[in-house]
């Protein structure tokens, strides 16, 4: 409904409204007129027959009271007139007239109470007042109703009962209303017509202003507001306008043109420049908001949960996953999936080029051809796998995987949105790599490629709890070179450098990838083997013993083999701790020295009482 049509009908029914109100408040008032008019009139004649009846009375007529009462009965607008004799007037002076006996409930009630009853008869074509009014007996009235009454003060002697016909006021009335309504009629019409014609050039005006901000709204700003008002204030509003979307016609396009500059290939389906310009820079919020968030996480498994966050909101999908890719090692390893099963064959981890997407650069979508991804073995149609290369030797690869055509093609849409974020994320996670780069450097040794002794010290800070949790058994070995120094002394460190080296190959060659070997200073090393019975530890020590003294290192014509000792101990059945244990391995390695070298030893209590540690 346009503005003028609304104008309109909120006049005409504001008029309408006012008109009913007057009509109402009339025909109230009307009625309240009528009804109060044959109240007083009907007291006026009942105050007229207890004063004729007294009279009559008084003078001993009483028998001709009849014509008096008839006499009142024919005035103006009585309809009808009776009275009625209260059982103590008919106890003292008999029964009266044939018609002054209660006709009615109405006569009956008042001579119970006492008190007067007024009511109104109504159809279409009368409206009868019955007024039933009692006379009661009072001794300080002139005459004394006492004097010839046998009742008490207040005791009711009889009533008096009139219906008036009041039709004539309410036609009267009706008539009334109906000339209020042929006016209020007029009135309407000189109003709407009024309205009409002083609000017409308003109407223009804004229909004008309307127009042109339906063309803004789709960017074209070429519409002017012109209007014929000559009101000071319209002619502002309207000038003030058309500077306004001036400006915006000489600037929208520079702002678009800029935005665009800040995201590449920046796609959306909305035409309007202006919501355009908002999305887009909606979309740089968000993007910055993101990047400075992932720029305080500590690690990239926070950084992978935050991607995979906008992943969810962005693509609107639980199924996907996210791999790291290794270019230098050719490998790929998952590093966020919610995923219960793999979907890729094993084979494409361990040889990370027949991963299409990673091979190619480019994004991998299964709706192209059927079978694309010939090593793709998920139990979803379709898979969407994009591709983001961070440095030169590591990559993303992100899989989307759904059953839902639209979903998949929704995937198509919002890839460039996803690669905004990743852009952003590129340097942070660049700079983490670095650092983590840098802190497994920290945390090797860089003679053997073993964890160090500051990793160690963080290892077994971070264990311990885990372990007496989850009641993880540790085997600790603690060994080293038997007169490694004289090896220095008479080859030189370069030599003595090489059996480190040696010895750190064969400890490697014997235990398990889930055990732990660190160099813990010099020659000495230290092995925890995960989960290992006490028989497991001892038979591993022996191994590692008896291996190492077979090999050799060939120094000038001549093959020089070595020996080493090993302490061992055990987490937790004899020590509180992992360091605690260490210690132990350390004592015992001590005994296994004093004890001629070359042979393991067990850590006992009892090694704390000599006296020669």
């Amino acid at each position: 409904m346009d503005t003028n049509r609304k104008l309109f009908l909120f006049t005409t029914t504001l008029l309408l409204l006012f008109s009913i109100a007057i009509m109402i408040n009339a025909g109230i008032n009307f009625r309240q007129y009528a009804y109060k008019n044959a109240i007083e009139k009907s007291k006026m004649t009942a105050e007229i027959v207890r004063d004729g009846l007294t009279a009559h009375m008084i003078n001993g007529i009483m028998d001709k009271r009849a014509f008096f009462l008839r006499s009142i009965a024919n005035t103006k607008d009585v309809k009808n007139l009776w009275i009625i004799r209260a059982k103590s007037v008919i106890d003292q002076f008999g029964e009266g007239l044939s018609n002054e006996h209660p006709r009615d409930e109405i006569d009956r009630k008042v001579l119970k109470t006492g008190e007067a009853v007024r009511k109104i008869f109504e159809t279409t074509d009368v409206a009868i007042l019955r007024v039933t009014i009692p006379y009661k007996a009072s001794a300080y009235s002139e005459p004394n109703c006492l004097e010839c009454h046998n009742v008490k003060e207040g005791e009711t002697l009889g009533a008096i009962s009139l219906e008036f016909d009041i039709s004539d006021v309410r036609k009267e009335g009706i008539f009334t209303l109906l000339k209020i309504a042929a006016i209020t009629l007029v009135f309407i019409l000189i109003a709407m017509l009024a309205v009409k014609i002083l609000f017409r050039p308003y109407l223009e005006f804004f229909n004008n202003l309307q127009e042109s901000l339906k063309r803004a709204r789709n960017g074209d700003f070429s519409l002017k507001v012109t209007t014929n008002i000559q009101t000071k204030d319209i002619r502002l509003v309207a000038d003030l306008y058309n500077q306004l979307i001036e400006k915006f016609q000489n600037t929208i396009g520079t702002i678009e043109q800029k935005l665009a500059i800040l995201l590449k290939n920046s796609q959306t389906n909305c035409s309007d420049p202006l919501e355009k310009s908002s999305n887009t820079i909606d979309m740089l919020s968000k993007i910055h908001h993101f990047k400075n968030t992932i720029e305080l996480d500590k690690s990239l498994p926070q950084i992978y949960n935050r991607i995979a966050h906008i992943i969810r909101q962005i693509m609107e999908t639980e199924n996907f996953i996210i791999y790291n890719v290794e270019s230098k090692d050719n490998t790929r390893e998952i590093a966020y999936s919610n995923l219960d099963k793999p979907v890729c064959e094993v084979s494409t981890f361990k040889n990370a080029s027949k991963c299409r997407a990673f091979r190619t650069m480019n994004i991998v979508l299964s709706d192209q051809f059927p079978e694309l991804c010939p090593y793709f073995c998920g139990d979803f149609k379709y898979y969407h796998c994009i591709p983001y290369q961070v440095t030169e030797s590591f990559s993303l690869v992100i899989t989307l995987l759904t059953n839902d055509k639209k979903q998949a093609d929704h995937f198509k849409r919002q890839t460039p949105t996803l690669n905004y974020y990743l852009e952003n994320a590129k340097p942070v996670i660049e700079s983490k790599l670095l650092m983590e780069q840098l802190r497994q450097k920290s945390l090797h040794d860089g003679l053997t490629g073993l964890y160090n002794r500051k990793f160690l010290e963080e290892f077994i800070d971070q264990v311990t709890h885990q372990a007496e949790r989850q009641e993880t058994k540790y085997g600790v070995l603690m060994l080293d070179i038997d007169f490694f120094k004289k090896v220095n002394d008479t080859y030189g460190h370069d030599v003595g450098d090489k059996f480190i080296k040696l010895l750190a190959d064969t400890v490697k060659s014997i235990v398990r990838d889930s055990d732990i070997v660190a160099r813990y200073g010099g020659e000495e090393f230290v092995v925890l083997l995960h989960e290992s019975t006490p028989e497991g530890a001892i038979k591993v020590a022996e191994k590692i013993r008896t291996v190492f003294a077979e090999k050799s290192i060939y120094i000038n014509g001549e093959h020089v083999k070595k020996s080493i000792s090993i302490g061992v101990a055990f987490f937790p059945s004899e020590a509180e701790t992992i360091r605690e244990a260490i210690k132990h391995a350390d004592v015992a390695l001590y005994k296994a020295k004093e004890r001629g070298r070359n042979r393991v030893i067990v850590f006992e209590q009892s090694m704390f009482k000599e006296n020669s540690y």
